[in-house]
């Protein structure tokens, strides 16, 4: 009972879907910079039932040789966080996740929306979103978040997606904020 969940990325499709399957046992949530339907921004209007294992892009990313999935990391990483510390950090959590598993993975997060189960969540919501489209995204975000009742959505000043990264001091002040008011 009165559980709080933070749930970053692919963490926030997961809380989603635990708290509205166990509504009346989470008090808070707070999602950082996660999508409800990925697929709907990344791809819009491409139905979940398109998207399959295998592909041209996920046998390529499988078939690349270390060298080449490096490189791709190093270039992934870049676009997650301005922070050149955590860099190595990022593009190693790539790099040591089983390759298919983390394509795979991917392909399966793509398929997933959420935003039906956000109905269901009752907890007063804080969610988190790094700018990375500027004026529209928060706009897409208070779109994706439609069926989440009890929410707040803030934009960070600045950073990546990693906004626990690259706005450090912001992103606890608005975690302690959030865990601190009597929603």
């Amino acid at each position: 009972k009165d559980m709080i969940i933070i749930g970053h990325s692919m963490g926030g499709t997961l809380a989603a879907d635990v708290a509205g399957d166990v509504p009346n046992r989470i008090d808070k949530i707070i999602f950082v910079d996660a999508l409800p339907c990925m697929r709907e921004v990344m791809m819009p209007g491409v139905s979940a039932s398109n998207l399959q294992y295998k592909s041209p892009y996920n046998d390529r990313i499988i078939a690349m040789d270390d060298h080449a999935f490096e490189s791709t990391a190093t270039m992934m990483s870049s676009g997650m966080t301005d922070n050149s510390e955590k860099l190595p950090l990022v593009k190693n959590w790539i790099l040591e996740a089983d390759r298919k598993t983390y394509v795979y993975g991917y392909t399966d997060l793509l398929k997933t929306d959420v935003r039906p189960q956000l109905s269901k969540i009752k907890a007063h919501s804080l969610v988190l979103v790094a700018p990375t489209y500027g004026a529209m995204t928060k706009e897409n975000m208070e779109k994706q978040y439609a069926n989440l009742t009890r929410k707040t959505v803030v934009l960070a000043p600045k950073g990546k997606h990693y906004i626990m990264f690259d706005n450090e001091a912001w992103f606890y002040q608005q975690v302690n904020a959030f865990l601190k008011s009597e929603h």
